[in-house]
């Protein structure tokens, strides 16, 4: 383990209540092969082997946003950081941003009453929550379901 202030008992992953932390056993890193040089991305850090991994939500372009609407003296703008997992979802399914922002589209999708975290109840406080679909409602509900949930 090569974080700081681990002592290399896998306790985050072994209690983690969503599972998504995952050891890395395999040695990634091939830094002798000369034609792989060129396609190393200088923005990516690829961790060698014995490092527990959890998606850190594109840290790296959150960064980026953050330094250039700083050098602008400005906030993020809503929908300007657009993680990897949000470029390659062609259904848009996956939306970040500003919570605190009554007007972004993220605390729009929160505020729907669909809106659901896994494991509320133990008191996680998940970041990432979902929305549940609605499949065949019920015709005599239609009326007290808004219009926008019923278009899925």
């Amino acid at each position: 383990m090569v974080y700081n202030r681990c002592v290399g008992t896998r306790y985050c992953s072994n209690n983690c209540p969503y599972k998504v932390r995952r050891f890395n056993f395999l040695l990634y890193q091939d830094w002798d092969t000369q034609s792989l040089y060129p396609m190393r991305n200088p923005d990516v850090t690829v961790r060698s082997r014995g490092v527990m991994e959890k998606c850190t939500y594109c840290v790296q372009r959150i960064n980026q946003a953050r330094i250039d609407a700083k050098r602008e003296e400005r906030d993020i703008r809503d929908g300007e950081v657009v993680t990897a997992c949000q470029a390659v979802c062609p259904s848009d399914a996956i939306v970040f941003g500003n919570l605190n922002d009554p007007n972004s589209q993220v605390a729009r999708i929160k505020a729907q009453q669909r809106n659901y975290g896994i494991l509320e109840d133990l008191n996680t406080r998940p970041r990432t929550t979902y929305l549940a679909a609605l499949r065949n409602p019920n015709p005599e509900l239609e009326s007290t379901v808004s219009h926008s949930t019923t278009e899925h």
